[in-house]
């Protein structure tokens, strides 16, 4: 009863959930399958999830969540309705695989490369620019050397638009901790889009994340063809 009155409290802040809704699933009930114990956090404003050997929190209107102690990016973020969080069909099925990743028999599997991910310390500092002349943005930065890192671009087009997953890209440091990639940005192509750029990587490494406006891919150059009359 506490959890759906603060859940509901919070709810009055939130806009109602989304047109295509019906499609979401129940968190509660994504829980109960997947063997997760749900809990309210008030003081987080926050749904707990957790079963040994993981803990995810997850905030009604925020796409980021966290899943032990490093963040990950949903495709959409999870709304409030009827007492409940719902969540998209694409995190409700990663929160059943992480379920089965954190299962005993699971961990007792991965205990080596965990324990290697679990050394790994430090935090991801990133910038990011649009490259010239094409539709394409440039990603530099550094982390951890030799640790994975997921770039996830967002996409905010409009007010009236949720935001929009456009492409996650997977990169690894180098000895030297660096890190470079050419992404593009299809299909984030209309001009004047806030587009965010979100890095993450394994537990103990804290993320990062920059935006800009999206503008012509040779914005600022003048070109005689478009300069004679018509």
């Amino acid at each position: 009863m506490r959890t759906t009155m603060a859940l509901a409290v919070l709810a009055l802040s939130l806009p109602a959930l989304p047109a295509g809704a019906a499609q979401r699933e129940a968190l509660a009930t994504v829980a109960a399958h997947s063997g997760y114990t749900y809990r309210w956090a008030p003081q987080n404003s926050a749904v707990v999830l957790s079963r040994p050997g993981i803990v995810v929190v997850l905030r009604p209107g925020a796409q980021m969540y966290e899943v032990n102690d490093h963040d990950e990016v949903a495709d959409a973020a999870p709304s409030y309705s009827r007492g409940d969080l719902y969540v998209t069909p694409s995190l409700a099925a990663h929160l059943q695989a992480l379920a089965r990743r954190f299962s005993p028999a699971a961990a007792r599997g991965a205990e080596t490369l965990a324990s290697g991910d679990a050394n790994v310390r430090g935090s991801i500092t990133m910038e990011a620019r649009q490259l010239q002349g094409s539709e394409a943005i440039t990603v530099q930065g550094s982390a951890p050397a030799s640790a994975p890192v997921t770039i996830t671009l967002l996409a905010v087009m409009s007010s009236d638009i949720p935001t929009i997953v456009v492409s996650r890209n997977d990169v690894v440091t180098d000895a030297n901790g660096r890190f470079e990639a050419i992404i593009p940005i299809a299909s984030a192509y209309e001009r004047g889009t806030l587009l965010r750029v979100v890095a993450t990587s394994s537990p103990g490494v804290a993320s990062a994340q920059t935006q800009l406006v999206m503008e012509a891919p040779n914005n600022g150059v003048t070109v005689p063809l478009e300069q004679l009359p018509h």
